[in-house]
């Protein structure tokens, strides 16, 4: 009876072990919940921190508008699972009969909890006024506050008097410029007071004319003086290097276009209006006085705190944007927030929306979207440009445009525990088509690794929603204590309304997610050609023909069939190329189609080319 007793309990063992090895060998991939339901007003702008207790907190702004909605308030909600399951929605803060947006959390290493928002004064961005509010410990943790909202110190505006104050005219003096200590105009010199006996360098005056009446001024203020200066860097890399024509040859000189000249009436000159509008040139109410400096600065994105070179101080950097400037600027702090200064601008094409990470050699690299003055996305084929600061952000390096990383809408960074970094962004974007008029495409967001700070990246898909039309708008990214990757975003089901969706990876699974590998064969098993040119596996096949695709997907070191049911396909170009729920790709007519595979549990993604021919 004894034999027999250890007999089973061995058995028993071995069993539970057994168990053990499947489950570790079977990834649960990638889990999703909703933060509240869905909802027919507008829900977005989500932003999500994990706090000292270790509780979830996000915010969002939820109303009938976004800049232009009086209701328009700051909505938030907690998780004490992990994500698994979430409050229900509370109201953050409130500004009566104007609208609250672009909310954005950060917990410091004082474990101060911040919020940071814009209210828009007028329905315009333009008008839009950086505030913070911040709760100390033990005012905004979970049991304290019954999963309900923080409490709050009463919001402070953050007045971003970028550049340098209002001076007015400058006059020559003793071998030099001066100007008087207070004025109600920019920092400017009157052309006619440049004579070769009072020499005024070029670098350090940018001549701008008022759109009313036609005078023209030399302003030197720094900040404008470093825009023109930049800008004219920029471009000339642009020229060089042709980082655009990834989509289609002359696709660069389209954007030199944009920046240099503009495209209409309706849409001028990204550099020409930027500068006009720093200057206060195209303000006929009080002309050279530059509104657009101290109003139109939002958030979008996470600060990030970095030690100074002293190895004590802490600073706090903010990035902020401006539509109309049609760039960015950092705010930071030293001293927790009683004081602020402002970095140089960052300009670019249309540098908004930056995220902010630090390399391993102290220098900060901010991402930006591609934005335009008239307000539409997407105009720049949807290319992520990247600026660096090597001191701790007051100063930023002319930006270039990034190789691979694109995206249709807001982005964020974050960083893994052993240093890789993660962004989640709309990456899957069209692959040649460049939309005149629309914006370019939501429906599928990605989450990307960099083993090499931002040198190389490779994607899974977290949602795709190309078949369904679903959408997935704004995604962030946050990196909790265990390594586990939280990401929120808001989630757009057609003919239902919008909530806000939340995704997570484990800690322990992110490697085995991002070196999944799905390959495919075709026919009778016959493997897909390389394209040395569209740098894709290829099949080709004469119009009317059909073909069966076989999946194989290898994760976690072991490979098996992918069946189509586990697996999200489409076509880019369905009039080329379709393909079915059975795997089958059919072509229609001549041309090329991108057929990507997901796996929807997983995220990993395989693309190959369709070439149809006659």
């Amino acid at each position: 009876m004894k034999q027999v007793t250890l007999l089973v309990s061995l058995l028993l063992i071995f069993s539970m072990l057994n168990t053990v090895v499947a489950d570790a060998a079977a990834p649960e991939g990638i889990s999703h919940a909703r933060m509240m339901p869905v909802d027919n007003i507008a829900n977005h702008g989500s932003t999500m921190v994990e706090l000292p207790d270790g509780t979830l907190f996000s915010v969002w702004f939820n109303g009938v508008g976004e800049r232009d909605g009086n209701l328009t308030k700051l909505i938030g909600s907690r998780s004490k699972d992990g994500g698994k399951t979430w409050t229900e929605p509370f109201v953050v803060y409130d500004t009566w009969d104007f609208p609250d947006n672009n909310p954005v959390l950060f917990v410091d290493s004082q474990q101060r909890l911040w919020l940071f928002y814009g209210v828009i004064y007028n329905g315009q961005w333009v008008s839009t006024q950086t505030k913070f509010m911040y709760a100390d410990m033990g005012n905004y943790e979970y049991a304290v506050r019954n999963g309900g909202n923080a409490k709050w110190h009463y919001p402070q505006p953050l007045y971003t008097n970028v550049g340098e104050g209002m001076f007015g005219e400058g006059k020559y003096s003793n071998g030099q410029w001066n100007y008087g200590i207070k004025g109600a105009e920019i920092k400017y010199v009157n052309p006619s007071s440049v004579t070769a006996a009072t020499y005024l360098d070029p670098f350090q005056y940018v001549p701008v004319t008022t759109r009313f009446g036609g005078a023209t001024r030399f302003i030197t203020d720094r900040f404008v003086v470093s825009m023109r200066n930049k800008y004219d860097q920029y471009v000339a890399y642009l020229k060089s290097a042709k980082p655009y024509d990834d989509v289609y040859v002359g696709r660069t000189d389209e954007i030199i276009t944009m920046l240099t000249t503009g495209v209409s009436v309706k849409e001028p000159s990204i550099i020409k209006n930027s500068i006009e509008r720093s200057s206060g040139a195209d303000n006929d109410v009080n002309t050279w006085g530059p509104i657009y400096r101290r109003l139109g600065w939002q958030t979008k994105n996470k600060p990030i705190e970095v030690t100074l070179a002293d190895g004590v101080t802490k600073r706090l950097i903010l990035p902020l944007y401006s539509d109309s400037l049609a760039n960015s600027v950092c705010a930071y702090t030293d001293d927790h927030g009683i004081t602020w200064k402002f970095s140089d601008p960052i300009v670019g094409s249309g540098t908004i929306q930056g995220s902010l990470i630090q390399k391993t050699d102290g220098t900060i690299r901010g991402y930006f979207r591609s934005g335009k003055l008239d307000g539409r996305n997407g105009r720049m084929a949807w290319h992520t440009t990247y600026s660096e600061s090597t001191d701790f952000g007051v100063t930023w390096s002319v930006p270039k445009v990034d190789p691979y990383l694109k995206n249709d809408g807001g982005f964020e960074l974050s960083k893994l525990p052993n240093g890789d970094w993660l962004i989640a962004t709309n990456q899957e974007t069209s692959r040649s088509v460049v939309k005149k008029t629309l914006d370019g495409n939501r429906n599928s967001f990605s989450l990307l690794l960099s083993t090499d700070e931002g040198m190389n990246w490779k994607p899974i898909m977290i949602k795709d929603g190309m078949n369904n039309g679903e959408s997935y708008e704004y995604p962030s990214v946050l990196v909790d204590r265990a390594g586990n990757a939280l990401m929120n975003y808001t989630y757009k089901i057609p003919s239902a309304g919008a909530t806000i969706g939340f995704s997570k990876i484990a800690s322990s699974e992110i490697g085995t997610l991002f070196n999944s590998v799905i390959t495919a064969t075709y026919g009778a098993g016959s493997s897909l050609n390389y394209d040395r040119v569209v740098k894709l596996p290829t099949i080709e096949l004469n119009v009317g023909q059909s073909t069966q695709m076989t999946y194989n997907l290898t994760i976690g070191g072991q490979s098996f069939d992918a069946t189509t049911d586990t697996l999200t396909l489409t076509s880019d170009l369905p009039a080329v190329a379709t393909t079915n729920t059975s795997g089958t790709v059919t072509a229609i007519q001549a041309g090329t189609a991108m057929v990507t595979a997901v796996s929807n549990k997983y995220g990993t993604i395989y693309k190959f080319i369709v070439k149809v021919t006659q």
